[in-house]
């Protein structure tokens, strides 16, 4: 092989790696969950097309629902696209990643194919978005790697959160080692083996 063809394979191949190293790389839409999710001042709003655009996750049904027998809520959690496949290979939540809790009080009916329980009408949302760099330190919404804000179902647009220790954390206390999030009751982040004891 003469040099300039080793120079042009060498050139082909430096293209390609580049290419591939890109393609792992984490998306642009992660800058962007800043700029249509979160205020200047770090005041966090709900995704108004979460419900389309974002991957379902998971649900956790909250017991203690009417005489029915029923739960008393559902919890259904969305997260955006981009952020499924970069935390599969790394076990880890990219900066930007945003999670979707929707709150539903359910309802728990007798029907033709038996008991069964439904949504019945918004109760509010929950919403995190990762943050790696320490965006808003003087924000009570953001801190431990994470915005944190709960909004009342009449108003999507103002979270009710203003200390993000004192109203949010508490619950997510027993998964810390997780980045704070319950990763093993969703089954698209193949994390079931992350699974907490709550007994300890």
């Amino acid at each position: 092989m003469t040099m300039n063809r080793r120079l042009i394979s060498l050139a082909v191949a430096t293209g390609l790696a580049a290419i591939a190293a890109s393609s792992r790389a984490e998306s642009p839409s992660y800058s962007e969950t800043y700029k249509k999710y979160v205020q200047p001042d770090g005041t966090i709003t709900v995704p108004e097309d979460y419900r389309t655009k974002f991957t379902f996750l998971g649900t956790f049904s909250v017991a203690g629902g009417d005489q029915a027998g029923g739960p008393a809520e559902f919890h259904q959690v969305y997260i955006d696209p981009d952020s499924i496949e970069q935390y599969r290979r790394t076990k880890a939540f990219p900066d930007g990643a945003i999670l979707v809790k929707e709150l539903q009080k359910a309802r728990t009916l007798d029907m033709t194919t038996g008991r069964s329980s439904s949504w019945k009408e918004d109760a509010g949302w929950f919403v995190m978005i990762k943050d790696t760099q320490g965006r808003f330190n003087d924000s009570g919404l953001w801190g431990d790697g994470w915005g944190w804000a709960l909004f009342d179902a009449a108003n999507r647009a103002k979270p009710t959160t203003t200390n993000y220790k004192a109203e949010c954390i508490g619950c997510h206390i027993p998964v810390k080692k997780t980045d704070w999030v319950h990763v093993w009751a969703y089954p698209l982040l193949d994390a079931k083996d992350r699974v907490t004891d709550f007994n300890k």
